[in-house]
């Protein structure tokens, strides 16, 4: 089970992992991989990245889904096959030998192949969870230090986004003075981590879960926002070059407070064109969410869902673009014919509309988390986990997850 310093973490774990059939693609274009699980109890991949088409890195953490002593997880494909790199875990230390631990990586991105980075967040001994990143150098893997926040509460890094080798920006989440969740952006100057102001959307509850850009001047981050007694709503920051701000975005749902709306991936692909996805929750069932900005506001794009009944689950976790007319989406779904079985979920968008591919098998259960296009080519990459039990029906979560890597090129 979770600690119990852990719980703003499962909240958010919880709503994040938390999804009228259309077309689908009558050839598969991805394929699965070979990847490690190297440990007995369960392998997660929550990230995807690569600097050339034999240089990829996918990054989560070992252990099943209790999160307690759950350890980095990073591995490397060098064009023919993925091994599993050994990657340091700040948050296990000897004095917490007979403690609870942890360490979890959210995301990864790529400067050139000996200058990588990877962040998440741990935590030592039953503490709160604290932001983590790890540099790779072409050998090996090291802590970077980040900045000291406030300790009355959990903080986590979600995303990263790199620019340059001096030019790198983490988003997540971190708490205030009063216990209020707020956001949370940080730089890489090339030599340091600083924190960077920026705007919330209420006083009560900000996430943020990614960020894309089409250069330093126009960067985008996106998650959602809570306040008692209304529905989670959507959040979208932007940043022109010089400041911050929370740009207005559309909620479908606006019922009771137990509805969410929630954005959990974004890809900008021009100032006028980006995408974020997500999905949205009310009466007991979850469908997919996708909005696009045109340059002057955020509009809900409709999305296809595998079941629209009472109780279905369609989430999509990751968007990535080959170019503008030419989108990719991953997420997972359940409903009554998976027999609760979460199933991997892709989607293509072809600059019109919507539609789904078809996600290849792998165990009994699937969660696709992740989704990477590498520029100037057509190759794809997506992570996640399976399971060969099935999924945990009170939590949602895989029994003894192992890894899942798919890939395509030219799809």
């Amino acid at each position: 089970m979770f600690s119990k310093n852990c719980d703003q973490y499962r909240s958010v774990l919880l709503l994040v992992f938390s999804l009228s059939v259309s077309a689908f693609s009558q050839n598969p274009v991805f394929t699965v991989q070979q990847t490690p699980s190297p440990n007995v109890h369960g392998n997660t991949l929550n990230a995807v990245a690569a600097i050339s088409p034999a240089d990829a890195w996918v990054v989560g953490y070992q252990n099943d889904n209790n999160l307690n002593d759950s350890r980095t997880l990073t591995e490397h494909w060098n064009g023919t096959a993925w091994s599993a790199i050994k990657s340091p875990n700040p948050g296990t230390t000897p004095s917490c030998r007979n403690s609870n631990t942890g360490n979890v990586l959210n995301g990864v991105a790529a400067v050139s192949s000996d200058d990588v980075w990877a962040v998440g967040f741990s935590f030592t001994c039953n503490a709160l969870l604290t932001p983590m990143a790890l540099h790779w150098d072409g050998t090996q893997w090291s802590v970077v230090s980040t900045p000291q926040l406030n300790t009355n509460d959990n903080a986590a890094f979600n995303g990263i986004l790199v620019f340059a080798s001096d030019n790198i920006y983490a988003v997540g989440y971190q708490p205030a003075k009063n216990g209020a969740v707020l956001t949370l952006v940080e730089h890489w100057n090339g030599s340091v981590w600083r924190v960077v102001p920026t705007p919330n959307a209420n006083s009560t509850g900000n996430v943020l879960f990614s960020i894309s850009a089409t250069s330093p001047n126009d960067i985008w981050a996106v998650g959602d926002k809570v306040a008692p007694n209304v529905p989670v709503r959507t959040l979208a920051l932007h940043f022109d070059g010089n400041a911050w701000s929370v740009v207005p975005t559309p909620n479908p749902v606006s019922g009771s407070d137990l509805d969410q709306n929630v954005l959990t991936s974004v890809v900008a692909v021009a100032p006028d064109d980006v995408t974020a996805v997500g999905f949205t929750l009310a009466n007991q069932t979850e469908l997919t969410l996708a909005q696009h900005w045109d340059g002057t506001s955020w509009k809900v794009v409709p999305t296809p869902n595998k079941s629209t009944a009472l109780g279905a689950f369609n989430t999509l976790r990751s968007v990535t673009a080959v170019n503008g007319s030419d989108l990719y989406a991953v997420g997972f779904f359940a409903n009554s014919s998976t027999l609760g079985n979460q199933r991997g979920l892709i989607m293509h968008f072809d600059g019109t509309r919507w539609t789904f591919v078809k996600a290849p098998g792998k165990g009994v259960a699937q969660q696709l988390n992740a989704v990477f296009s590498l520029p100037g080519t057509s190759d794809v990459w997506i992570s996640g986990a399976a399971s060969k039990t099935g999924t945990d029906g009170e939590t949602g979560l895989l029994f003894v997850p192992i890894t899942l890597t798919m890939f395509t090129s030219g799809g």
